[in-house]
């Protein structure tokens, strides 16, 4: 398994982060707050990248996560996904601190 880590400092979204189709879908995520911010973990199941029927970036449509924990949250947060969504990002809608979203997805495998 690995971390992958993406930080936002100041108002905007961080970039997203694909999911492995093929893993399993439990995963675990933890945003670490520096400073003064507020947050929401948000995920979308739609793929620019689909070869059926993908979905344009900018067309993308992004929703909250179902844990309200990280959703317009100002402290550090751990939280978990059942089952993955295809991407998954940070929006930091106030402050001018830094959130920093950590994602360990499960694995069947070494790496």
């Amino acid at each position: 398994m690995q971390v992958v880590s993406v930080s936002k400092t100041g108002v905007g979204q961080s970039r997203p982060v694909r999911l492995d189709d093929f893993a399993p879908s439990q995963t675990s995520i933890q945003v670490n707050v520096s400073g003064t911010v507020t947050y929401t973990v948000e995920t979308t199941l739609d793929d620019p990248n689909d070869p059926i029927a993908p979905v344009a970036v900018g067309s993308m449509l992004w929703v909250p996560s179902s844990d309200v924990n990280v959703v317009g949250a100002t402290t550090s947060q751990q939280s978990n996904f059942l089952f993955a969504p295809c991407y998954v990002r940070l929006n930091v809608t106030a402050g001018t601190g830094t959130a920093t979203l950590k994602i360990l997805q499960s694995s069947v495998g070494p790496l």
